[in-house]
């Protein structure tokens, strides 16, 4: 069984080796083009831009979203950058990416993957996080017999990451597999705190029902 191929992006990327004609691009203004707003956020190739990052790859996508490999030429380094799709018109979508920033960026922890930055352009909401190289927990389990300590360690880990956000009165609340990444570096980070809210907003937790989300939503990794 071939392994999941992960992205060989370099930290330093050559400006020239980019392409210039891309499909579609989000401006400071906020422009879109040639395609139109509603398909933009599906659509952005390798060469587009969301604000100042630079588009590499398209990652996966959720319930809300769409995540990117991006590249971060102010601090040179590589990106995840999350978009809401349907061209950020919906009003619930976009409350929800933008809690998903505001309980991230409220963690600072080895074990939960860092927000870097939020912003809007024109309609549209991104969110630039931590870029993990690695693959979701689920994969991890399944790439091949584990010893029962070196589980143990990544899932204490991810309490960790967990009692963390608790600490902050934050609650994850689609916690699983798919929203662990385990980095090439062995680390666990708890990711995708879209559905995270306040603990005591307890009438949102009634509600809002959860979305179900792609597996490979914000994950380093592609699959061929």
């Amino acid at each position: 069984m071939r392994a999941p191929a992960v992205i060989p992006l370099p930290w330093t990327i050559d400006p020239a080796s980019v392409e210039t004609t891309a499909p579609a691009s989000l401006s400071s203004g906020g422009s879109i083009a040639p395609r139109t707003r509603e398909r933009a956020a599906a659509e952005l190739g390798r060469g587009a831009t969301i604000g100042r990052y630079l588009v590499l790859a398209r990652l996966g996508a959720g319930g809300m979203g769409v995540v990117y490999a991006a590249y971060d030429p102010e601090l040179d380094r590589k990106v995840a950058v999350k978009l809401l799709r349907s061209g950020g018109h919906d009003p619930r979508g976009r409350a929800r990416l933008l809690r998903e920033a505001q309980a991230l960026a409220k963690l600072a922890h080895p074990n939960v993957v860092a927000v870097h930055d939020v912003g809007t352009v024109g309609a549209q909401i991104f969110v630039a996080m931590e870029f993990v190289e690695g693959m979701t927990l689920r994969r991890w389990l399944a790439a091949r017999p584990r010893a029962w300590p070196e589980i143990v360690e990544v899932f204490v880990a991810v309490g960790r990451g967990l009692a963390a956000a608790h600490a902050a009165g934050l609650v994850h609340r689609d916690l699983k597999p798919d929203n662990v990444m385990v980095g090439s570096d062995g680390r666990a980070r708890v990711m995708d705190f879209g559905l995270a809210h306040a603990r005591a907003n307890r009438e949102l937790l009634a509600d809002d029902p959860a979305e179900p989300a792609d597996p490979d939503a914000g994950a380093g990794e592609l699959t061929p």
